[in-house]
């Protein structure tokens, strides 16, 4: 019971602090446990599996190039460095892709948890493992690596994603960052996150506040963030127009940044009436960062031939660092506790 409530204390949490902040939501159902249907799902000793399926959470948006609602079953993860073990990782994974192939076909699953009977959507799972001592942000991708995916039961045309300690850390700042922007007034409250039309996809839905960041989009190299003009009491601009680049390489080099540079014209972001803000939240920030942004600036519009006006408006595109902030998630070192 104790661990029932913990990690659905957890669950709001994260959804306070960090998924709504991208626009993802939480289902309100506390119990989220239903019931197995498939034969095939057996423990490590052969015998059928427990009657039923945990479930700490059910987060889920609404994907603008598949246009269908995404629901992730949720395996709430807290660890100390010196608790994490390998066998532990695979385990949980197994689990949960259970959990999923059964969500897919279980009869209760669909009345118990989808919005309505009608929409499209997608069940995938999500394993969220924070390090609520801040000790172990990169031996858990170590971890993750060393697993063979042959030795994962996951069915087939079927998704899990995992998100460990350095990407929970990076994203917690992210949204942190967005909450601090919105409260020193450099960001409006109602925001979007931005989609192009890309070769292979092509966005179903129309751009609004509504618009989520896609999982995928938030382990991208970029996202980005559009915003109206900023107004204060009396209705005056305060802030122009435009987008906040979430960018998550450490800015090394100055070709990621013409790379960068590149993008953002063709996606047609850059212009007079529009400001551009690029936002790090690399971990290990290269020290020369700024300078080589400076740098691709400069090359590339000698390698375009701007001038002018649209020089000028490749030149006011600003780039900081963002604050590191890490998260403290630990409901009792649930989950990974020795049995």
């Amino acid at each position: 019971m104790a661990e029932t409530v913990n990690t659905a204390e957890i669950a709001k949490k994260i959804s306070s602090d960090i998924f709504n902040v991208f626009h993802w939501h939480v289902v309100p159902q506390e119990d989220a446990n239903f019931e197995c249907v498939l034969e095939h799902h057996l423990t490590k000793g052969g015998d059928k599996k427990k009657s039923t399926h945990p479930c700490d959470a059910i987060f889920y948006y609404l994907d603008p190039y598949l246009n269908k609602v995404v629901y992730f079953h949720t395996d709430l993860k807290s660890y100390a460095k010196s608790s994490i073990q390998i066998g532990k990782v695979r385990e949980a994974l197994n689990s949960l892709a259970m959990t999923v192939e059964c969500a897919h076909v279980s009869t209760e699953w669909k009345k118990k948890f989808p919005r309505n009977d009608d929409e499209n959507f997608d069940i995938r799972g999500l394993l969220f493992v924070a390090n609520h001592d801040n000790k172990a942000p990169l031996s858990f991708g170590a971890h993750l690596s060393n697993i063979s995916k042959s030795n994962l039961n996951i069915a087939k045309d079927q998704i899990l994603h995992v998100l460990g300690p350095k990407e929970i850390s990076e994203l917690y700042s992210v949204a942190t960052d967005i909450k601090l922007l919105i409260f020193d007034k450099k960001l409006p409250p109602l925001y979007r996150f931005f989609y192009p039309d890309l070769t292979l996809w092509k966005r179903h839905t129309t751009d609004d506040q509504r618009t989520a960041a896609t999982i995928e989009t938030l382990m991208s190299p970029y996202f980005i963030l559009k915003h109206e003009a900023l107004k204060d009491d009396t209705g005056e601009p305060i802030q122009r127009p435009g987008c906040i680049v979430y960018y998550s390489r450490n800015g090394a080099t100055v070709e990621e940044f013409i790379y960068l540079l590149d993008s953002l014209l063709r996606f047609q972001l850059v212009s007079a009436k529009e400001q551009v803000r690029i936002r790090v939240f690399n971990r290990d920030i290269d020290a020369y960062m700024k300078n080589n942004f400076a740098k691709a600036k400069e090359r590339y519009c000698q390698s375009w031939g701007f001038d002018g006006d649209r020089e000028s408006e490749i030149k006011d595109i600003t780039i900081d660092a963002i604050s590191k902030i890490e998260p403290n998630y630990s409901p009792d070192d649930m989950g990974w506790k020795n049995k």
